[in-house]
């Protein structure tokens, strides 16, 4: 609730709103320091192996789609999950040009030792609000980016957290 005011002032919201934005980013930044600390790889990883653990046959297409991510983004982050030995590619029997993704028994002990949730406490948050409330939450977020004299369109594939 925004800081009391006195009878003729309004409160300022939109120094609120910043409040607000703080703390999910430094509460975002923490979560991916606990997760480093405690499972020993960055936010985006543990998210790919989730998503591995979870859909077996996921190619690194749809693993981009899953996490919102360019696919060179994601083939970055398979390659090193893959060379840290977290992970493994296999060759469809059917399709030859298809790569499946794994998840190694290494990969599995670093999930078990992480904490959850393993999308990111924002990412999670999101996909919890009701339809509606996301729909409406883009409309006024599309807003604030209209009235910024700076921003990073291009941004918008890539990662939160380190790989």
């Amino acid at each position: 609730m925004p800081t009391s005011t006195t009878a003729n002032e309004a409160p300022d919201f939109s120094l609120e709103n910043l409040k607000l934005f703080r703390i999910i980013f430094k509460s975002a930044t923490r979560h991916f320091h606990e997760i480093e600390k405690s499972a020993g790889v960055g936010g985006a990883s543990l998210w790919a192996m989730a998503q591995i653990s979870e859909n077996t046959k996921i190619t690194v297409s749809e693993l981009a789609k899953s996490m919102s991510i360019h696919q060179s983004t994601a083939s970055n982050l398979i390659e090193k999950l893959e060379n840290s030995g977290y992970i493994s590619r296999s060759r469809s029997n059917e399709d030859r040009r298809v790569v499946y993704l794994t998840l190694t028994e290494t990969g599995h002990a670093v999930m078990v030792k992480a904490p959850t949730p393993y999308c990111g406490i924002l990412p999670d948050a999101l996909m919890k609000l009701e339809y509606s409330k996301q729909v409406e939450l883009y409309n006024l977020l599309k807003d604030l980016l209209a009235n910024m004299e700076f921003k990073q369109d291009g941004s918008a594939f890539e990662l939160l957290s380190k790989i």
